[in-house]
């Protein structure tokens, strides 16, 4: 696997989350590339006689592999849909949520649900193998993954991500991305779908 490095992400119009938070929890996702380079420096199939699915250095790297790097790209697609842009819903996403949920308050509410319900994500995608759109949360980076599903929003629910700015009242932090969710952001990656 090739070396990873940091995207940049422009910050200036988020509302409602300070540049301490911000940085904080760049810096996390920094600290996740650190991670999957130097495991992916690691990982040797030379030495194929140490494979212990209880205890080996091959699952240990396998597991670090995998949480590290979805880690990653859940940090980037949220970090991406964070802007503080375009924050009116509109487009192919509007039409997709309103033929889904009736409307975007009712997919606001049902949301809001799932990502007061979970530890760690919370997505709205859309899956290629069951050709539908649905929410659906993850407890961790590598716990709850599901396969073909698209991602459209992303929302990060670990504490890290609001703690700073909100202590333990993840329900406003949920509505502060809801300010600063871009739909241009959105409906870009609806529209890159070949459906």
């Amino acid at each position: 696997m090739n070396s990873v490095t940091a995207k940049n992400y422009n910050f200036s119009n988020v509302k409602f989350l300070s540049a301490m938070q911000l940085s904080e929890h760049y810096a996390l996702y920094v600290r996740y590339i650190d991670c999957i380079n130097k495991v992916n420096e690691d990982i040797s199939y030379s030495n194929l006689s140490d494979c212990s699915s209880n205890y080996s250095s091959m699952r240990s790297s396998q597991k670090s592999k995998t949480f590290c790097f979805d880690a990653i790209k859940l940090h980037e697609l949220y970090f991406e849909n964070l802007t503080g842009n375009n924050t009116r819903i509109c487009g192919s996403s509007e039409k997709v949520i309103d033929e889904v949920f009736g409307s975007y308050d009712s997919f606001l509410e049902k949301f809001k649900c799932v990502a007061m319900s979970m530890r760690g994500w919370v997505l709205f995608c859309y899956d290629r193998y069951q050709d539908e759109f649905y929410i659906y949360g993850q407890d961790s980076h590598d716990d709850g993954v599901m396969l073909y599903a698209e991602p459209l929003i992303v929302l990060d629910v670990y504490e890290h991500a609001y703690m700073i700015d909100y202590g333990i009242n993840r329900k406003l932090y949920i509505d502060v991305f809801f300010e600063n969710l871009d739909f241009k952001v959105v409906n870009e990656r609806l529209n890159k779908l070949n459906k």
